[in-house]
């Protein structure tokens, strides 16, 4: 596969495996405002803005900032970060992108802060990667190319378009990266999505420097 110059990572179900967490903060979210959530519903909810699965849950809008409060608070309960897990390939991936010095960043629609936390429950360091981009850097969300727009620019090295990828585990992923310019990877374990002309799939992360 092409070598590209900066390579850009979505988080949750891309490098680690954070579907059960999710679970459980959308769960005792939901709950706090007399929902009940289905999780059948994790991995879809996980890839789209947090707005619009409040809609698809018809979630009563006068309660959205309670919601979102509580979502926030969740995330870095104690059964939250002990709920993620590594896929069989990531730590041994990320120690690859950090001793070979990498340039690597984070594209997250999850919170910043919370993606350090996780990668401190398994002692990735942070210096892993050069930029963290969450929910709080930007306004558009994927796949708007908003958030990899913004992350090219908080490495201020004026990297070139056709040097940058972007790798995520969905849909919105890639079109996030074809919107933005650059290439798009689409990490496939569960053989979900098709071949496609518009992105490169692969079935896990070290088919990136195969």
């Amino acid at each position: 596969m092409k070598r590209y110059k900066l390579y850009l990572f979505d988080f949750d179900g891309t490098l680690l495996n954070t579907m059960s967490a999710l679970e459980f903060v959308f769960s005792v979210s939901y709950e706090h405002i007399g929902m009940k959530f289905n999780p059948k519903d994790t991995v879809e909810f996980a890839r789209i803005p947090l707005s619009e699965s409040y809609k698809k849950m018809n979630g009563d809008s006068a309660k959205w900032q309670e919601f979102i409060d509580y979502i926030h608070a969740a995330l870095d309960f104690p059964k939250s970060l002990e709920a993620n897990e590594p896929y069989e390939e990531s730590l041994e991936f990320l120690k690859y992108l950090k001793d070979n010095k990498i340039h690597a960043g984070i594209v997250t629609s999850n919170k910043a802060t919370h993606v350090k936390d996780v990668l401190n429950v398994f002692n990735i360091p942070l210096d892993t990667f050069d930029v963290y981009i969450g929910n709080q850097e930007y306004k558009h969300f994927k796949p708007h190319p908003e958030p990899i727009l913004v992350a090219i620019a908080a490495t201020k090295k004026n990297y070139k378009l056709e040097d940058v990828v972007y790798v995520g585990d969905g849909m919105n992923d890639a079109l996030c990266a074809i919107n933005a310019g650059v290439d798009a990877v689409l990490i496939d374990r569960s053989e979900e999505f098709p071949d496609s002309n518009d992105y490169i799939r692969i079935r896990n992360l070290n088919e990136l420097f195969k």
